[in-house]
C-alpha cells in the first residue's frame, strides 16, 4: 500500500477540511497521512483518524492573520521569506526521506511546490476554479461592481479583458520561492499562474458553466467539510424553539477567513430582525461580545453545517468555495459576502444562477444587508433556484472523485 502526504496550510479551515475528505474516500487503498505547520485545525485531522506530522517552523496566529490579510488585499508583505521557505523545504523533504510519499496532496501550501518537485513526488493541487489558469484564459466578467446594469457590466468585462492580458505575461513571484527553488535544483515555470500550478490540479468547485480544462486539470466539483458527529442537541432545541414562534432560523458562517469587525457588524444587524441565527463564529468573538447579540443569536464553535439543511430557513456567509457549496447543497438561498476576489467569484456564479444575492464587505450592513436578507427569505424566485442548484448538485461527491484521481495517478506512475 503506496503512503499519500496531504499537506494543506492547516491554518485554514476550508483547505483542511478538504484534504480531509478527500483522504477519507483514498484511505482503503491507500496510507494516507497529513503534515502541516499550524496547530489551528491540526487537531480535525486527528479526530478523523489521521497520523498527523507537525513541521517546523510553526506558523504563527499572526502569521496566518497576515497571510490572510494579504490574500484579501489587505497587507502588501506576507511571511514567506527566503529563510522560512528555506526551513520548510529541508523539513518537508526530510519527511519525503522518511514517508517515500507515491504524491503530495496540498491545498495552497507554497513550500511543497518546491518540495515535492525536488524530490520527484507527484504534486496534486486541490483547488478552486476562480482565477486559476484555465479560468484566467477563459474569463469574461470579474465580479467588481454589484447590480447587473450597463455600467456593472462593461466594468466587470473591461477589467476581466484586463486581466486575462495581465496574466499571459505576469512573472512576478515571491524573490524567496525563486531563490529556494533554484537551490533545490526545481525550475519554476515563467508565468506566475503557471508556478502555482501542480502536475495534478484538482478542481473543486461548482461547475455552471462549460469551462474548458486542460490535460492537467480535472474538474471534481465540490469538496465541503462533513464534520462528524451529529447536530448538537442545543441546535435542535434552538430550531425547535424558532418554530413555535414563527421565526426563520439563519445560518452564519464565515470560515476561517473573516475577521471580528465583519463578523460582529453583520451579526448586529441580523439580531435585530425577527430571526432566530445560528453562528458558528466562536473563534472570532471576546467573552464580552455575545451579550450584546440579544437572545435570538447563539453562537457555537464549529457545527456540522451539511446536516443543517433542513433545519435552517436562510444563511449569511463568506464566499469561501467550502462554506458557498455547503450553502448551496441546502437548498435555501444565500446571502454571500465575499472578501476576497477568488470569494467574490465564488457568490457571483451562485448569484447569477438566481439562488444567491452577493454583497461586498463594505455593503454588508444596514439597508443593503437588510434588503438581501428580506429578498433570501421571501423571495419565491430565489427560493425556486436555490432548490436548483441544490438538484444540480445532488449526485456529485467531489471527494470521492479527487481520491479517484489521485488513485489512477500514482497507478500510472507505478
Amino acid at each position: 500500500m503506496s503512503t499519500v502526504l496531504f499537506a494543506p496550510e492547516t491554518f485554514d479551515l476550508a483547505e483542511t477540511t478538504r484534504t480531509i475528505e478527500v483522504a477519507r474516500h483514498l484511505r482503503d487503498r491507500h496510507e494516507c497521512v497529513f503534515a502541516g505547520y499550524s496547530e489551528r485545525y491540526a487537531g480535525l485531522i486527528e479526530q478523523a483518524g489521521f497520523e498527523y506530522f507537525p513541521l517546523a517552523p510553526v506558523l504563527t496566529d499572526d502569521q496566518a492573520e497576515q497571510l490572510l490579510r494579504f490574500d484579501q488585499g489587505r497587507a502588501v508583505t506576507h511571511p514567506f521569506t527566503a529563510e522560512l521557505l528555506r526551513e520548510r523545504v529541508e523539513g518537508e523533504r526530510a519527511l519525503n526521506t522518511l514517508l517515500r510519499p507515491a504524491a503530495t496532496v496540498i491545498g495552497s501550501t507554497i513550500s511543497q511546490f518546491v518540495s515535492a518537485r525536488a524530490d520527484r513526488v507527484p504534486l496534486v493541487y486541490v483547488k478552486p476554479f476562480a482565477y486559476s489558469w484555465p479560468h484566467l484564459r477563459q474569463i469574461r466578467s470579474v465580479p467588481l461592481l454589484s447590480g447587473r446594469g450597463t455600467l456593472a457590466r462593461t466594468v466587470d468585462a473591461g477589467a476581466a479583458r484586463l486581466l486575462r492580458e495581465v496574466a499571459r505575461y505576469t512573472t512576478l513571484k515571491p524573490r524567496g520561492f525563486v531563490q529556494v527553488a533554484r537551490e533545490n535544483g526545481v525550475r519554476v515555470p515563467r508565468r506566475t499562474v503557471e508556478a502555482l500550478d501542480g502536475d495534478l490540479n484538482l478542481i473543486a468547485s461548482i461547475r455552471l458553466r462549460p469551462y474548458l480544462l486542460p490535460p492537467h486539470y480535472r474538474w471534481v466539483g465540490p469538496i465541503y467539510a462533513r464534520l462528524g458527529g451529529e447536530v448538537p442537541a442545543e441546535v435542535t432545541e434552538v430550531v425547535e424553539n424558532a418554530e413555535r414562534r414563527g421565526r426563520p432560523v439563519v445560518y452564519f458562517a464565515m470560515g476561517s477567513s473573516a475577521n471580528r469587525e465583519i463578523v460582529l457588524r453583520v451579526l448586529r444587524e441580523l439580531s435585530r430582525m425577527p430571526v432566530t441565527v445560528l453562528a458558528p463564529v466562536a473563534h472570532y468573538l471576546r467573552p464580552g461580545d455575545r451579550a450584546a447579540l440579544g437572545p435570538h443569536v447563539h453562537v457555537f464553535d464549529l457545527l456540522p453545517a451539511h446536516l443543517l439543511g433542513d433545519l435552517i430557513d436562510a444563511s449569511v456567509v463568506h464566499g469561501g468555495e467550502g462554506t458557498v457549496q455547503t450553502a448551496a447543497i441546502s437548498g435555501k438561498p444565500f446571502v454571500g459576502i465575499g472578501l476576497q476576489a477568488e470569494q467574490r467569484w465564488n457568490v457571483d456564479e451562485c448569484a447569477r444562477f438566481g439562488a444567491a444575492v452577493a454583497l461586498g464587505p463594505r455593503r454588508a450592513h444596514g439597508e443593503p444587508l437588510r434588503r438581501a436578507f428580506e429578498a433570501v427569505l421571501h423571495d419565491p424566485a430565489l427560493r425556486t433556484r436555490a432548490r436548483d442548484l441544490r438538484a444540480h448538485l445532488t449526485g456529485v461527491d467531489g471527494a470521492r472523485n479527487a481520491a479517484d484521481h489521485v488513485h489512477a495517478l500514482i497507478e500510472s506512475s507505478r
